[in-house]
């Protein structure tokens, strides 16, 4: 039956093609995933590649492609080794919400990381690809992450082809399952690398510049952070430090009492958690000793408000303006980044788009779902749009470096969260957040040296992904023109 038949019978429905050998070889897979579009596009390039330059499966080129021992119940604890999940592993600077019993799992050196591994992701987002910092490795990571352990001098490489389109499409197409999606690591053995050794070199060495950049804004963070603490004269906040009404028992369904009059017209129990007594008491100790002045955020600190919703139209990137989530605030580089044309804003005929867009120096917050993930605005993102679930703070008499910084510390985090509001689905109103409580350094010199540490962190996280992003988009260029030239 020829196409132009096929394509009348079947409207809105796939259908092609593919050799016989495709279908043989290998796992002799049926399901037509496998055997995508983009997946056969990939493969036709690589077969006129292989023609020219030497083609090497994957795991004849690395130490070693694993993952931990899957396991059904996984021994979570509260006084454990800090753990984080799949998703976790892919933020800029992340945080364990959750601590393993590393004593209950087997080969828990397994379930750790170095520097250099390359993550992807298993299950779920199928074929998400990290390169593993220094400071993973003090973590327990999830074991939804297959390890690719290579030499350096190639690793870079490796990150790089597995995540251009070819070695993206290679990937999804692997996975199997109805509802959640995986792979495993010998679906990754057979994929084909091209190797070019000028190339390698090239693309190894800019891949691993990026990687540098990255574990160095990552000290940047946490050196700021760490300033907070000790150049304020902050003590660090420790939940056992807490009297819960009740003993033992209270302590563990964090029961306390509260005066009537300090009700504040709020119910809710989180709005009154005994911590932010004590982080209230810390900050006023603290400010006694003249290294600080305590504000609220709304007076005279920054501009918290959000906007409304709006319709939008998604186009291509080339075609309309990218716009932020909230998910996008907290990941190191961008995933799943969508675009909307001006149209969606335009109200009784006129065009409202400036007043969405995002500027320089701007700090974010979500406002819904999960509250309290903060990034800043660089130059990068300058003229972007973000979702109306997120909150914009515009800085005010203080450095947007140092404010993100103090936003991001328990002080902080723990006063955003208990100004939440709704039962299901949590929200925060800018009116509310105007209470937060910050620390202004009566040094402005400190202020700035912590703040600039920010700055300089972000905007390296923004070089790092920009090398990455070329060195890409070149090895495709590459590949492309190699196999036009084997026609």
């Amino acid at each position: 039956m020829d196409k132009e038949k096929r394509d009348n019978m079947i409207t809105g429905i796939q259908v092609f093609d593919v050799p016989f050998h495709w279908v043989n070889d290998g796992e002799k897979r049926l399901d037509a995933s496998f055997y995508a579009q983009d997946v056969i596009a990939a493969r036709i390039v690589l077969d006129k590649v292989a023609a020219k330059v030497k083609i090497a499966n994957l795991k004849d080129i690395v130490k070693d492609i694993f993952m931990p021992a899957l396991k059904i119940t996984i021994p979570f604890c509260d006084n454990g080794q800090e753990y984080l999940t799949q998703s976790e592993v892919e933020f800029f600077l992340p945080r364990a919400r959750k601590r393993l019993n590393i004593n209950k799992i087997d080969d828990p050196e397994r379930w750790k990381v170095k520097s250099g591994f390359l993550l992807i992701s298993q299950s779920g987002t199928i074929g998400r690809v990290t390169m593993a910092t220094k400071y993973l490795e003090k973590f327990v990571i999830s074991p939804n992450l297959i390890r690719v352990v290579a030499e350096e001098n190639l690793r870079g490489y490796i990150y790089a082809f597995l995540s251009s389109w070819f070695g993206q499409a290679l990937i999804k197409s692997l996975q199997y399952g109805i509802t959640v999606k995986h792979i495993l690591p010998h679906h990754l053995y057979n994929i084909p690398i091209p190797r070019i050794q000028d190339l390698e070199k090239e693309i190894n060495q800019k891949i691993l510049e990026a990687h540098k950049l990255r574990e160095e804004a990552q000290e940047l963070l946490l050196k700021a952070e760490e300033m907070i603490y000790s150049e304020l004269g902050l003590p660090r906040i420790d939940e056992d430090d807490i009297e819960y009404f009740g003993g033992k028992i209270g302590r563990i369904i964090k029961a306390f009492e509260i005066k009537a009059s300090e009700l504040d017209y709020r119910l809710d129990a989180s709005y009154h958690e005994p911590i932010l007594n004590l982080i209230k008491e810390n900050l006023k100790n603290k400010e006694k000793e003249g290294k600080f002045q305590l504000k609220q955020l709304g007076n005279g600190v920054g501009k918290v408000f959000d906007l409304p919703t709006y319709k939008r139209i998604y186009v291509k990137s080339t075609e309309g303006y990218p716009i932020l989530s909230g998910t996008h605030l907290r990941q190191l580089k961008l995933y799943d980044l969508k675009y909307i044309s001006g149209r969606s804003f335009y109200k009784k005929g006129k065009s409202v788009l400036e007043k969405y867009k995002v500027k320089e120096g701007w700090i974010l917050i979500t406002e819904r779902g999960t509250t309290g993930v903060i990034a800043l605005v660089t130059k990068c993102w300058d003229g972007w749009l973000a979702s109306h679930n997120i909150l914009r703070v515009i800085p005010q008499n203080v450095n947007p470096g140092y404010l993100l910084a103090y936003l991001n510390t328990e002080y902080a985090q723990y006063q955003l969260k208990s100004k939440e509001l709704g039962a299901v689905v949590k929200v925060l109103d800018p009116k509310d957040m105007e209470n937060i409580l910050v620390p202004i350094p009566k040094d402005k010199t400190l202020e700035d040296k912590i703040g600039s540490l920010v700055i300089d962190a972000y905007n390296k996280k923004d070089l790092a992904n920009q090398i990455e992003e070329n060195a890409i988009k070149y090895l495709e260029e590459i590949l492309k023109k190699i196999a036009e030239e084997a026609k």
